[in-house]
């Protein structure tokens, strides 16, 4: 259903609205940027740096530009059906952010959708820094972050284009890959690189993942 609606918003519309977020070339940000952002865990309202994330292993941060919205729902299910491998076989700690906490919006996301980690960014630091508007008509958009572990940095960042544009999950695949800390690990490997391949073919797509996700079922609960 979202596809239709997206499909009868003009073209025009879309394209004066995202043509200069679509075509500007976003740096990577600086970890330094990043290290010290204040979150909060929601379960128990404490607070912590962001760097605490990466510290121990690399990380992939995905920032959540709306959690009651289908589209980002859609990519965060993707994501998260892959957690056995992104984060148990290839040892990447999986992280979603959001900056708004709406009723009980957030809980039915993580529940349903997400199923992991998720923390809130109250002054919204993640999105500044990835190139969120927060100005006018509050276009907020979202993307991915994949970090080294410890001080080395943003390996891969991604700013979504328009509302609905995922990371390209070969890309988030190859990122992965390098700043895994398993690369010795030969069961890891070839299970991210048989997922690449499928990726690169087009065996895997998000189209697909609420029906064929690894680990994933129909309604949303993941493993």
């Amino acid at each position: 259903l979202h596809h239709d609606f997206i499909a009868q918003i003009p073209d025009s519309f879309l394209f004066a609205k995202y043509l200069k977020m679509s075509t500007e070339e976003i740096p990577i940000t600086p970890i330094k940027d990043l290290e010290n952002i204040i979150l909060t865990d929601l379960k128990d309202n404490s607070t912590f740096k962001a760097s605490s994330l990466w510290q121990d292993s690399p990380a992939l941060v995905l920032v959540v530009r709306r959690p009651g919205c289908q589209l980002c729902r859609e990519e965060s299910i993707k994501i998260a059906s892959y957690r056995d491998l992104i984060s148990d076989k290839m040892g990447v700690k999986m992280v979603a952010i959001v900056h708004e906490n709406l009723d009980n919006e957030v809980e039915e996301f993580n529940k349903g959708y997400w199923n992991g980690l998720l923390y809130y960014d109250k002054e919204k630091s993640f999105f500044t820094h990835i190139g969120g508007n927060f100005k006018g008509d509050g276009s907020v958009l979202g993307g991915v972050y994949i970090i080294h572990q410890g001080s080395k940095g943003v390996e891969y960042q991604y700013r979504e284009k328009v509302w609905g544009d995922h990371a390209p999950f070969d890309q988030v695949l190859t990122a992965v890959k390098n700043v895994s800390t398993k690369k010795d690990d030969p069961v890891a490997m070839t299970a991210l690189q048989e997922t690449l391949e499928k990726v690169k073919k087009g065996e895997i797509s998000f189209n697909k993942v609420l029906n064929s996700g690894p680990s994933c079922t129909v309604d949303g609960q993941c493993a």
